[in-house]
């Protein structure tokens, strides 16, 4: 009964098999009973049915081709395919200039910008190159004559290209301001987990898990470091020198001392924590207090100082019987020099906020 029963089994899947392929079309020409007229007419169906199949082939591979290109770009940033074109035809020029650009690898790193050095230059070529077309086209819209214009645009292509320079600078003080920020809270949680007798790796784990933004990818860093075979003392020291702060250095400092020699960690970390939470509330009661004098000045200059300088050139006019200073250089001076200076008072507040 068995062997009867795989054979049926056997003779029904042939079965089945037999209609998948009895449904599939087959363009085949009929040999007799039918004219030629009729025979032209079949083969102009069959032709016309391999070319719309054909067509379609081609319209769902290009469909496939741009699905494919679309998650391209949403992977590449357009910063990257930006200095990807530029290096492709400016690999030269762009590589000669990189090799007289000093400390820009250590810029990079500390910014954690995976970016290469070479690509990172053509992308500060590109930048001043895009902002000096728009210094130029401004110009021209405000009808400045053509040596002003070109000078514009010249200052415009410098301004983007030594931007672009100090760019990974600004972002690693930016993240270091953020992870002193979220240092007494990190510390914190660390002293947390080490008083329910977690371990020191597993604490930091935890907090590269959490949302603490920068230092959490710092965190996240140093663990990677110590899967590809770092030691936890040189995972900690490539989080110092990445980030080349006071408050990080004393941080990995006790901890490792703590781990070398001995010690209750946890109450460490919590008494670290109290003393940073403590000196940020102080430079921010300072901070309060300069802000009051510097957004008092900032006011004079962003309203009192155009309003005065209206009316100075009304004045003049009107006793020079002319205009004393040009519609351009108006349209410069509001448009350039007043903003600038309000940019200006803007950083210097920036600056001034307590880490």
């Amino acid at each position: 009964m068995g062997i009867i029963s795989a054979f049926l089994e056997f003779l029904e899947k042939l079965g089945g098999k037999t209609l998948e392929v009895a449904e599939v079309p087959v363009r085949k020409i009929p040999e007799r009973g039918v004219s030629i007229k009729e025979r032209l007419e079949y083969l102009k169906q069959m032709r016309e049915q391999i070319e719309e199949e054909k067509a379609k082939e081609e319209e769902k591979l290009i469909e496939e081709t741009i699905e494919w290109r679309e998650k391209v770009i949403e992977k590449t940033p357009l910063s990257e395919r930006i200095a990807e074109g530029f290096l492709k035809y400016f690999r030269g020029p762009v590589e000669s200039l990189s090799k007289s650009i000093k400390g820009l690898e250590i810029d990079l790193y500390r910014a954690n910008i995976t970016m290469s050095k070479e690509k990172y230059v053509a992308l500060m070529l590109a930048v001043g190159i895009i902002v000096s077309l728009m210094s130029l086209a401004f110009a021209i819209i405000i009808y400045l004559p053509w040596d002003l214009a070109i000078l514009l645009a010249f200052l415009g292509f410098i301004l983007g290209f030594f931007y672009m320079r100090i760019y990974p600078k600004l972002v690693w003080r930016r993240r270091v301001e953020e992870v002193e920020r979220a240092l007494p809270y990190v510390l914190r949680h660390m002293a947390s987990l080490l008083s329910a007798g977690v371990g020191i790796a597993e604490a930091m784990v935890s907090v590269a898990k959490a949302d603490y933004g920068v230092i959490s990818e710092e965190f996240q860093m140093i663990v990677q470091d110590m899967h590809k075979g770092a030691s936890f003392e040189d995972a900690l020291s490539r989080f110092e020198e990445r980030m080349a702060s006071d408050n990080v250095v004393k941080v990995t400092k006790q901890i490792l001392r703590a781990i070398k020699f001995g010690g209750n960690l946890a109450d460490i970390l919590y008494k670290m924590a109290d003393e940073f939470a403590f000196e940020y509330r102080i430079k921010l009661m300072d901070y309060v207090q300069k802000i009051n004098g510097l957004s008092f000045v900032y006011m004079f200059m962003s309203v009192v100082m155009p309003t005065l300088l209206i009316v100075a050139i009304l004045a003049g006019s009107l006793l020079a019987k002319r205009l004393v200073i040009t519609i351009s250089g108006l349209v410069v001076l509001m448009l350039f020099a007043f903003p600038m200076l309000s940019v200006i008072m803007i950083i210097m507040i920036k600056r001034a906020e307590p880490r």
